[in-house]
C-alpha cells in the first residue's frame, strides 16, 4: 500500500446548468464515491458526500475510521449539497460515511427528492432525518423507474465489519449493499457497482457503456481491490471506465480509498477507455454500437 497519495486534480467547480436537459447523457465524478448521472435533464446523484464541515472546504463530512473526527480532503467537492436546487433523485448504495454524509443527506432532503436504497440503507435514511414518503427501498434484482431512466440494483458484498468483531456488533449482510445499473435515454447503460468484494456476478454486466471503477489497493476492507477492478475492467472491454473512489481523503495509510491512476492506466486493454477525471468535469456518455 502506498505512503504517498495521488491526488484529484483542481475541481471544475459546477452550477446550476449542469442539472438542465443538455440533449444527451453526461457524468460527473464529485470526488470519493459521489458521482452524478444527467440524462436528458433527469438528475441522479449518488452516494453523496459533498458538504464540509465548516467554512474550510477541505475538511469533510466524513469521520475517519476511529470516528474520532472529521477527515481532511486532498481536495474541495466541485458543488455543495445546499447549493443544488434542482435534482431528481438520490441513490445510496450503502450506508458507510464515506457514502451517506449527514450534511449532504440533509441538505438534499429539503429539495423534496426520493432517495433509493436497500432496506438498511433506508433505515440508515430515516435516523438522518429524511420523512418516509421520500425513502423507497429495493431489493438486489429489482428495477425500478426515475423519469426516462431504468435502474437495476445489482449485487454487492462489503462486509468489513468482520475484521473489527471488537467494534462493531453487526457486519453488513447479503442485500445490504448494492449497485446501480442504469440505463439512460438513448439505451446509454451507466454502472455503478458500489462497493464490494469481486462478485462472479460483476462480470455478466458487458452492456455497460461506463463503468465507475473503485481500483483501491485494499481488497482487505471488502473492495474488489486493484488486481480484481483490473480484470473485470479488461473483461468489459468495450466500457469506458471512470475512476472513483481515489484522490480525495487525505489519509496515505489507509487503502480503501487510494488508488494511483498512473500505476493502473498502463494495466487496462485498450487504455483510452480509462479516464481519471477532474472533479466536476463533464464527460459525455455515448452508446457503444457493439452493444447493439
Amino acid at each position: 500500500m502506498s505512503t504517498k497519495q495521488a491526488a484529484a486534480e483542481t475541481p471544475v467547480l459546477m452550477t446550476d446548468e449542469d442539472f438542465e436537459n443538455h440533449g444527451e447523457v453526461s457524468v460527473y465524478w464529485l470526488t470519493s464515491a459521489s458521482v452524478l448521472i444527467n440524462s436528458h435533464g433527469t438528475t441522479i446523484l449518488m452516494d453523496p458526500v459533498i458538504t464540509p464541515t465548516s467554512e474550510d472546504p477541505l475538511i469533510s463530512e466524513a469521520m475517519d475510521d476511529d470516528q474520532t473526527g472529521y477527515m481532511p480532503l486532498l481536495v474541495r467537492s466541485p458543488i455543495y449539497a445546499p447549493d443544488i436546487h434542482k435534482l431528481t433523485a438520490v441513490l445510496i448504495t450503502h450506508a458507510d460515511v464515506d457514502h451517506m454524509g449527514f450534511l449532504s443527506i440533509r441538505a438534499l432532503q429539503k429539495l423534496g427528492v426520493a432517495f433509493h436504497g436497500t432496506p438498511y440503507v433506508g433505515k440508515a435514511l430515516e435516523e438522518l432525518g429524511v420523512p418516509g414518503e421520500q425513502i423507497t427501498t429495493h431489493l438486489v434484482g429489482e428495477t425500478f423507474q426515475i423519469e426516462d431512466v431504468t435502474v437495476e440494483v445489482t449485487d454487492a458484498l462489503h462486509p468489513w465489519q468482520k475484521y473489527f468483531p471488537q467494534v462493531y456488533d453487526y457486519v453488513y449482510q447479503p442485500g445490504d449493499c448494492c449497485g446501480y445499473k442504469c440505463t439512460c435515454g438513448g439505451g446509454v447503460v451507466i454502472w455503478n457497482p458500489g462497493d464490494s468484494e469481486p462478485l462472479d456476478s460483476h462480470f455478466t454486466h458487458t452492456d455497460a457503456d461506463l463503468v465507475f471503477m473503485d481500483y483501491s489497493e485494499d481488497a482487505m476492507a471488502c473492495h474488489m481491490g486493484r488486481d480484481a477492478a483490473v480484470r473485470l475492467s479488461n473483461h468489459l472491454i468495450d466500457s469506458e471506465l471512470v475512476m472513483y473512489h481515489w484522490g480525495t481523503f487525505d489519509q496515505p495509510a489507509v487503502g480503501w480509498c487510494n488508488a494511483d491512476p498512473q500505476q493502473i492506466r498502463p494495466l487496462i486493454s485498450r487504455p483510452e477507455r480509462f479516464h481519471a477525471l477532474r472533479p466536476g468535469e463533464k464527460f459525455v456518455v455515448h452508446k457503444n454500437s457493439k452493444k447493439g
